[in-house]
């Protein structure tokens, strides 16, 4: 069972709370491949009332199918949401609009009490390697500036604008994720999410072969030119013999990696991981 430390949460539960105070939306990130596996179970709590929106990172990974039902399943919940990759810039640029949408009330409230027109300020949470810094760089597109301490903020904070419409807290909230439940751990593993020695790799092997074979199983015969119906062992002893790795003693570990590796390239095509 993979531990999980609860102190990590109460400090990181601290800092965000003071930070909410300063901020308008709050941008929290899933990995769209496993949108349930990658949120805090506490962020529900921990934001309350806060305006939201969702993003699924990495949604160039994941199967089209699945973002979709996740999409309309937070659009359910009343969560606006969407489906980005800040490599390829998909969506990018939609964040700031449907964030003003999201916020129009308390903009044109302020406009009416006088108050100027200003950017949007914004904290990004995700539990870490989530494609936080990724997304930064993105919207920052090397325009960065600095804009200063606002009133009450102390010096530790200070904002930073992204662009003309988007400033956000230097120090986004980071939330260790939850693995209580063993198959979140095992796709925060799978994903490269929680470093690769907390499980071994032929157990993330098994598991990984155990999901294709029920949801993608077209995927594995064909990257690997397999015959339907061979056992996990099998499987992975294939894949050793093609590596020349068939004589190692740890064959099944050594090819459990291929096989990681393969799905976190892409070789084994978009793959979501968390199915509704």
């Amino acid at each position: 069972m993979i531990q999980w430390f609860p102190g990590h949460m109460a400090k990181a539960k601290k800092e965000m709370e003071e930070k909410l105070r300063l901020v308008d939306i709050v941008y929290e990130l899933l990995d769209a491949r496993i949108p349930y596996s990658s949120k805090n179970p506490l962020i529900n709590e921990l934001l309350k009332n806060k305006p939201r929106l969702i993003l699924l990172t990495k949604s160039d990974m994941a199967d089209d199918f699945y973002t979709n039902k996740w999409k309309n399943h937070f659009t359910s919940q009343g969560f606006p949401s969407l489906s980005i990759d800040s490599v390829s810039g998909l969506n990018i640029k939609k964040i700031v609009g449907v964030s003003q949408t999201i916020l129009k009330d308390k903009f044109e409230k302020e406009k009416a009490r006088g108050m100027k027109p200003r950017p949007i300020r914004g904290m990004i949470v995700g539990i870490p390697n989530v494609g936080k810094s990724t997304l930064i760089n993105k919207l920052v597109n090397k325009r960065v500036a600095n804009v200063g301490n606002k009133p009450g903020i102390t010096k530790a904070q200070q904002w930073v604008r992204l662009n003309a419409n988007l400033e956000l807290l230097d120090t986004p909230g980071v939330l260790w994720p939850k693995f209580e439940d063993q198959k979140v751990g095992m796709h925060l593993a799978i994903t490269g999410a929680i470093r690769d020695e907390i499980l071994k790799s032929d157990e993330l092997g098994y598991y990984l072969l155990d999901f294709m074979k029920a949801n993608y199983e077209k995927n594995i015969l064909e990257r690997y030119q397999l015959s339907a119906g061979l056992s996990n062992l099998d499987i992975l002893k294939h894949i050793a013999s093609t590596r020349g790795i068939s004589n190692k003693e740890d064959v099944e570990e050594k090819a459990a990696e291929v096989l990681l590796n393969d799905f976190r390239s892409l070789r084994l095509g978009r793959i979501t991981l968390d199915i509704l």
